[in-house]
């Protein structure tokens, strides 16, 4: 999975016709990718601003209001892809149009379902990010196994539109710009306080119902879901 963490501010800054060259090169690499015939899955989140994120401190559920952007950076794109190895979903996303203050960050998949034609129903589309919280990777990962195994089966089957758990960080890479290049480092990154171990799609009616659902689930016992609506296509 290819994670585009966007400079939210700097991108409001751009001026209008930036941007629209910025999303017209984003449709170019789908395009080019979904040619290619690697490309399983993407989407375009709305601003964090307008995003929840969900989590239960003692007994008691709290809703925060967006906007999250731990070291400037929110997610603002994601495109799950098949390749031959790390080195060459790296390579990959060199190419991945974003602003000079953006990163992409390149995650193995542990495990996950993609499901086609998430934007031939109707209805609102959300994307939910699990979020794990722990001094060191190590223990990070012991977050996440305990939240898989907690809610592996809770989806709502006619809402679910799938989704994937990512490796740890340390398996990954990330890509930024440094002066006219792209440059590559190795994970992990733990620089936020809270960091995505997975992604999966929701089809709801509103965001209040997604919120609602997700307090009702297992997830809210080891971590937190941060739920942004998808742009439609």
């Amino acid at each position: 999975m290819l994670l585009v963490l966007e400079d939210e501010a700097a991108h409001a800054a751009e001026k209008p016709r930036a941007i629209a060259e910025l999303i017209e090169k984003r449709a170019a690499f789908v395009d080019e990718v979904r040619r290619r015939g690697v490309l399983r899955d993407t989407g375009q989140l709305r601003l964090s601003r307008e995003g929840k994120r969900v989590r239960r401190t003692g007994g008691r559920l709290e809703i925060d209001d967006g906007p999250f952007t731990e070291d400037g950076k929110a997610l603002g794109a994601y495109y799950v892809i098949e390749t031959n190895g790390l080195d060459e979903a790296a390579r990959l996303a060199t190419e991945c149009p974003a602003l000079a203050v953006d990163e992409v960050d390149v995650r193995p998949v542990m495990k996950g379902r993609v499901v086609g034609g998430k934007n031939d129903k109707r209805g609102k589309l959300f994307a939910c990010a699990v979020l794990g919280n722990a001094a060191t990777e190590d223990a990070w990962v012991t977050v996440m196994d305990r939240i898989d195994a907690d809610t592996h089966n809770c989806f709502p089957p006619d809402s679910f539109l799938g989704g994937v758990r990512l490796e740890p960080p340390k398996s990954g890479r990330r890509v930024v710009t440094r002066g006219e290049r792209r440059a590559t480092f190795d994970g992990p990154f733990l620089e936020s306080k809270e960091v995505i171990g997975g992604l999966f799609i929701l089809r709801m009616a509103s965001m209040h119902d997604a919120v609602r659902w997700a307090g009702e689930t297992p997830f809210m016992v080891h971590g937190t879901l941060e739920i942004r609506e998808l742009w439609r296509t």
